[in-house]
């Protein structure tokens, strides 16, 4: 049986695939991260899938290292289930892998990038939107503004590809304006943006959290829009759920995947 990652023959019987997430104490996120682990194993049936946590949440990312050699796997690739690469996919990460290799003998391991700006993520980001405004009125795009929210890094990188991100959204959805703001770490913080947002002449406010899964950073965003509606009646906020364990994100995993075994584990290079 032939997979997403080997279209032209079976995948090796050693090869294996870790998804690690960022993990939540939200039994909310941490179904819908073993959904996605189920989808992307469907979708690549001829290898050996593993999911597992940075924190907060089990297994560990030792225990699905181990998980996977115990079932045979020792070429390992590696998907950081992240939006943007910041602390933990710079370091974390990579410091968790060469202690891996060092546990396990004849381990070989490659880490793929993170999700970033990849298409099916823009197109499900679109679906989502959609999904939000559907039975509500309609209206011109001059009278609808879309705030894009992530969840914000230390990292300028990262937080310079959520812009990127709501750049190829606003390229999709049409609506007059397009702002982008944070939840932590850096600014323009989700209430800066709001109260910016309060005297313009906008009918709707469609808010997009940029977010995976539900927990309790998405909470945080609806606790904020809710009070910001609640202080006038001349704006409609509209909220769009997470991005959800779907096929669009099943198939970025694999995508990643499967550029990252193009390359040689030992030299970054193609093969």
């Amino acid at each position: 049986m032939t997979s997403d990652l080997y279209p032209s023959a079976d995948a090796p019987a050693d090869h294996g695939l870790l998804i690690i997430g960022h993990g939540t104490e939200e039994a909310r996120g941490r179904a819908e991260f073993d959904r996605l682990t189920r989808l992307v194993t469907e979708q690549a049936p001829g290898t050996l899938v593993e999911g597992c946590f940075l924190e907060f949440a089990a297994p560990d990312i030792a225990a699905g290292f181990a998980r996977l050699y115990d079932r045979g796997a020792r070429d390992v690739t590696v998907v950081p289930l992240l939006l943007f690469a910041a602390g933990h996919a710079k370091r974390d990460i990579p410091e968790q892998i060469a202690a891996a290799q060092a546990r396990l003998p004849g381990l070989t391991v490659r880490q793929a990038e993170c999700l970033n700006c990849a298409a099916p993520l823009v197109e499900l980001s679109t679906r989502r939107y959609q999904e939000a405004r559907a039975g509500r009125a309609e209206l011109s795009p001059e009278q609808t503004l879309l705030l894009v929210v992530g969840r914000g890094s230390k990292d300028a990188q990262a937080n310079a590809e959520l812009y990127r991100f709501s750049r190829l959204r606003f390229e999709q959805t049409p609506v007059a304006r397009l702002e982008t703001c944070f939840l932590a770490m850096t600014r323009p913080s989700l209430e800066e943006a709001l109260a910016w947002i309060a005297p313009l002449p906008i009918a709707r406010v469609v808010v997009q959290p940029h977010l995976l899964f539900a927990g309790k950073l998405a909470d945080r965003i609806v606790e904020q829009v809710s009070a910001a509606a609640a202080r006038t009646d001349a704006k409609e906020f509209v909220l769009v759920a997470p991005l959800g364990a779907e096929a669009e994100l099943a198939a970025t995993v694999l995508t990643r995947a499967a550029g990252a075994l193009a390359l040689s584990p030992a030299t970054g290079q193609p093969c």
